[in-house]
């Protein structure tokens, strides 16, 4: 079985404490918060079809605690137990949000686009053509607010609030990409046809300024907000292109192995479960087209880890002003790509 030549992660380990590196290069979440409950992180895989059937096949989220030193956790248990148990395996939007608040995570990892182009944020006409009266969105928070506002979790959702953003005469302004779009190659957060990211941008959106509200978390890298938990924007298209595969959609269980070499890259060690391994690289919810959406929760719970341990940096245009990301996001990806030195981010 191939899983076996690249992971060391099927025996339960014991949680001594490992020495501690003379230079770290950044505080474990491990020893930064050892006297607490264990930590978790989480990764999605999100999706957003109106009903809640639907969207428990879709969304996929997978979990992780800190058991030692730079050392992951990977049960069949708690969250994850709905991988084995469930059929669909998944949440639907407001399972999710309920889930996330009744215990705090460290770090969650999500596979959507969190803002919008500049362009659109600070452009009056678009925000006033959805029913804003309070002039152009300007920044994450009034935008993400007021989507929140306009769309209530209930099954099914409507989205009809939001159509004026997709009329067809406007796609070369409404499909324009982030700058963080453009460095990690996806899509733009309003493409409604084809790859669509449409409806994941505003139900996303509607869930995380919930969680920001909550007061337990702080959505990265927006400015504001308080708790502990820090949820960022994953794309696992572009942490898998920093460990050298370009198309992973056909290759789940490869991309679950270099999500995994990418956390054993920087010193991070996963305990895995086999048999939610398994379901990892298996579970596919496409018709024709395979969509292997654990696969994808997998490697952007592969990048929460990374991110908890101080090693992904933000995935930005290299001519783009720095403060866009606090306008726009930003997509995390790891810190260094194979074979590349730091401070160089492969396209």
């Amino acid at each position: 079985m191939i899983f076996r030549l690249s992971v060391r992660i099927y025996a339960v380990r014991g949680t001594r404490l490992a020495k501690v590196p003379d230079a770290p290069t950044a505080p474990s979440a491990f020893l930064l918060h050892s006297s607490a409950a264990v930590e978790v992180i989480v990764g999605i895989d999100f999706g957003a079809p109106r009903r809640a059937r639907d969207q428990r096949r879709k969304i996929i989220a997978i979990a992780a605690e800190a058991t030692d030193w730079r050392r992951y956790r990977i049960a069949a248990t708690g969250m994850n137990a709905r991988l084995l148990a469930r059929d669909p395996p998944g949440w639907s939007a407001q399972e999710l949000l309920d889930a996330l608040l009744a215990r705090a995570a460290r770090v969650v990892a999500i596979d959507f686009p969190f803002s919008l182009p500049f362009a659109l944020l600070s452009d009056p006409e678009f925000a006033r053509a959805a029913g804003h009266a309070g002039g152009a969105f300007s920044n994450w928070r009034t935008f993400a607010g007021f989507v929140a506002q306009h769309l209530p979790l209930t099954d099914p959702l409507d989205f009809s609030p939001f159509d004026a953003w997709r009329d067809p005469a406007k796609r070369n302004r409404l499909w324009t990409k982030r700058a963080t779009d453009v460095a990690a190659r996806a899509q733009p957060p309003l493409k409604d046809k084809f790859q669509a990211t449409f409806q994941m941008t505003l139900l996303g959106n509607a869930l995380i300024s919930k969680l920001w509200e909550s007061k337990k978390y702080r959505v990265l890298p927006f400015p504001g907000g308080s708790g502990a938990g820090e949820i960022i924007e994953a794309y696992p298209g572009a942490t898998l292109r920093q460990r050298g595969l370009a198309n992973y959609k056909s290759q789940p269980d490869k991309a679950v192995r270099l999500g995994i070499d990418a956390c054993a890259a920087a010193g991070i060690e996963l305990d895995v479960d086999h048999k939610l391994l398994a379901a990892c690289c298996h579970y596919n919810s496409g018709g024709k087209i395979p969509d292997h959406d654990a696969a994808d929760a997998f490697v952007a719970l592969s990048t929460a880890i990374l991110h908890a341990e101080g090693e992904c940096r933000p995935a930005i245009a290299d001519d783009a002003p720095l403060w866009l990301k606090e306008r726009e996001g930003a997509i995390w990806v790891p810190r260094i790509a194979t074979g590349e030195s730091p401070g160089k981010l492969r396209r």
